[in-house]
């Protein structure tokens, strides 16, 4: 039975207050604890190394290259197409001239460029350079590479041919170790535009460290998640920085919490 299938059936059967509990448990992600350290939640969690996750990321992927569906996000595939407004919009404000190069730090086997490819048809020219895991880089280098969509392994790897002009960080600042090692490193070297999307805020100066699990009707994947401090996550842009905008990201639309997206650009001296 399909998972569509599965909770018709449930919701068919089950009363309205012990269905409640069931959706969360099965059909939603979660975020659950407040740890004290990544050693701590990893301990928690499998991790995005566990094989099943790369396995249905890597199918929905395929599924989309080859015009089975609209686009993948997070191994999900969607069979309408549909664009992230907002990211789109500052897509288009970073290619105001016609030509858009960005570095999708974390970007999986180009998701975000799939999923917005046609929106940005107009544009003379394209240049995406996905940084990614080893073994995401290698699945993108063998089955995903093409003239515009290129996959490396390390930031100054993918910039050994000239920095591209905007840094895209789309869901994936919550899944590192030390994000703000990285941001702190990603600031210091200027890129014109930095758009940060679907990213957990915390509604304090401090940040929570939780354990993301997956709704269990697609997969068992648990992994640790940070939810960042407003205040630290754009602390290393603000000397150099402004804010053109900020809004509320698709998982915050559907899960009821605060992930928010950001768009800066750097000021011209």
């Amino acid at each position: 039975m399909s998972a569509r299938g599965l909770k018709r059936l449930v919701r068919a059967v089950v009363p309205p207050a012990l269905l409640r509990p069931i959706v969360r448990r099965f059909f939603r992600v979660r975020w659950t604890g407040s740890y004290a350290s990544w050693a701590e939640a990893r301990a928690a969690a499998k991790g995005y190394e566990d094989p099943e996750v790369f396995s249905r990321i890597l199918a929905a992927a395929r599924l989309a290259r080859d015009g089975g569906c609209a686009f993948e996000r997070d191994g999900m595939a969607f069979a309408a197409p549909a664009v992230n407004a907002p990211l789109l919009a500052g897509l288009q404000h970073a290619a105001a001239g016609g030509n858009l190069s960005v570095l999708d730090f974390g970007g999986s086997l180009g998701s975000v460029y799939g999923q917005h490819r046609a929106a940005l048809a107009p544009l003379a020219t394209i240049d995406w350079r996905v940084v990614e895991q080893p073994h995401f880089v290698a699945a993108g280098q063998r089955e995903f590479t093409t003239p515009e969509l290129r996959f490396f392994s390390s930031i100054d790897e993918a910039c050994a041919g000239g920095q591209p002009e905007t840094l895209l960080l789309s869901s994936v600042l919550s899944y590192l170790e030390d994000p703000h090692a990285l941001l702190r490193e990603l600031a210091r070297r200027k890129f014109r535009h930095v758009l940060i999307d679907r990213t957990g805020i915390t509604a304090d100066k401090t940040d929570r460290l939780t354990v993301q699990r997956a709704p269990r009707n697609l997969h068992s994947a648990t992994y640790p998640c940070w939810f960042l401090s407003r205040e630290r996550l754009l602390a290393p842009f603000a000397a150099d920085y402004v804010v053109r905008a900020e809004y509320e990201t698709l998982d915050g639309q559907a899960w009821g919490l605060p992930f928010r997206g950001f768009q800066l650009e750097r000021r011209v001296p």
